[in-house]
């Protein structure tokens, strides 16, 4: 078989930056045809298949034996208001879909950040601020189109091919490269969000107050509480740079929620609050996270509750400099609205709690790994043993984004439909 159009002599960069492809072949696709193309080859060649649109999820390299498939070109956004969907092509980011949607009075389920790309998120399960009211972002996908190992590409849905529907709703890339998705919207919400700042010597009474806080919050109120130490630059307001601060993170939807935020508000000590009514367009204020790219890696758990050694723990290692981490961030998931399948980790626990860690060079990779180990064992009286699959920080433990046996039931549609193991990437679950 001929070698696919569109090969690139370098494979493009991930937005982490800890992470260098070197793969067999790299192909740009500029439609979902040619994704086509470049999995049949692959099948040919006895080639496994990594996908790419931003690289904000890449936990390892592509290697010899990989073909990349770059599907960063595929960006359209068409929107059906009467319908109140959304067919958002493989390279879309959730910026992207706002866009679109805003005119409509629509918006999708956005993940934190809306510079990560949709299929991605969305294949991960996708955690947003929105998820406590409306669900994770796989629970939006109603059609897929995919080219699956036997080099087909076709359109799915619930009613043609339900189990491979069901696998795709949170089974990350494992079983297939998915070249478009159709995503139900929501009418779009007024919001009220933002962060509030404490200096970090505080951490131990915000996170305190917001485990007091979280016990009775309505669906309405998604919120994350963490620690992190602001670099001195530019994008930083001047007043915070260069110093360490505690937070708590939220959304809320509806009226009253001012009222509802106020118990965080009076917690003494802080200094920053940028809290308030928020365009849904600017949701991204709500956590600020980095746009460009960065060299980092992170480390998740699945935890039940924030006892009091887990606030121990946390307190502990508050950055307050240059620790081998940028942030800590408990996430609050307690109550997610979900089917009768609650097979994926984000419903294995109440919070959330990751530790994004910045990767510069190889020396320091080795201090940040054992910072991950610490750190998973320090949690380990509290965790429930699963991460949710986009919290993930060490591909060999896919496994743990699943109950046993929603893992089962997943590791027999990728037998009937990817026998080989082709696709997984980075999150390839065990198939045997």
């Amino acid at each position: 078989m001929d070698l696919p159009s569109g090969l690139l002599r370098a494979a493009p960069t991930p937005w982490n930056l800890a992470v260098t492809h070197e793969p067999s072949l790299t192909v740009l696709a500029t439609s979902p045809e040619h994704v086509r193309e470049a999995v049949r080859y692959a099948a040919a060649n006895d080639l496994r298949v990594r996908v790419q649109n931003t690289g904000h999820g890449a936990l390892r390299p592509a290697t010899t034996g990989d073909l990349l498939i770059v599907t960063s070109e595929l960006t359209g956004v068409e929107i059906d208001p009467a319908a109140g969907t959304a067919t958002v092509g493989a390279g879309a980011t959730w910026k992207d879909v706002i866009a679109a949607a805003h005119p409509h009075g629509l918006v999708p389920l956005t993940g934190s950040s809306t510079h990560v790309g949709v299929v991605g998120n969305s294949l991960g399960g996708g955690l947003g601020f929105l998820s406590r009211q409306y669900g994770l972002a796989c629970d939006a996908i109603t059609a897929a189109q995919i080219v699956t190992a036997d080099g087909n590409l076709r359109w799915l849905d619930d009613a043609g091919e339900p189990d491979l529907m069901w696998a795709l709703r949170g089974g990350g890339p494992n079983l297939g490269a998915v070249t478009a998705l159709r995503i139900k919207l929501v009418p779009e919400p007024r919001i009220y969000g933002g962060g509030l700042y404490w200096p970090v010597e505080l951490t131990r009474q915000v996170l305190t107050a917001y485990r007091e806080w979280t016990a009775d919050l309505p669906a309405s109120i998604t919120s994350a509480a963490g620690t992190l130490h602001l670099p001195d630059a530019p994008f930083v307001p001047e007043p915070m740079r260069g110093r360490s601060y505690v937070r708590v993170c939220l959304c809320a939807t509806g009226s009253g929620a001012e009222d509802l935020v106020a118990p965080m508000r009076a917690v003494p000590g802080l200094v920053v609050d940028m809290a308030g009514p928020l365009p849904f367009t600017e949701i991204d204020a709500v956590t600020r996270d980095p746009v460009d790219p960065l060299p980092y890696t992170m480390r998740g758990e699945m935890v039940t509750e924030l006892s009091d050694a887990v606030l121990d723990y946390l307190v502990e290692v508050a950055p307050r400099g240059a620790e081998p981490y940028a942030f800590i961030l408990v996430r609050h998931v307690a109550g997610l609205p979900h089917a009768d399948d609650a097979g994926l980790g984000y419903w294995q626990g109440d919070f959330a709690v990751g530790a994004v860690s910045m990767v510069p060079d190889e020396r320091a990779a080795a201090d940040v790994a054992a910072f991950g180990d610490r750190f998973s064992a320090a949690l380990a009286g509290s965790a429930t043993g699963f991460v949710p699959l986009n919290f993930m920080g060490v591909p060999e433990q896919a496994a743990r984004a699943f109950t046993p046996e929603h893992l089962r039931r997943l590791t027999e549609v990728k037998q009937r439909h990817d026998p080989a193991g082709m696709f997984g990437g980075d999150r390839a679950i065990n198939r045997s």
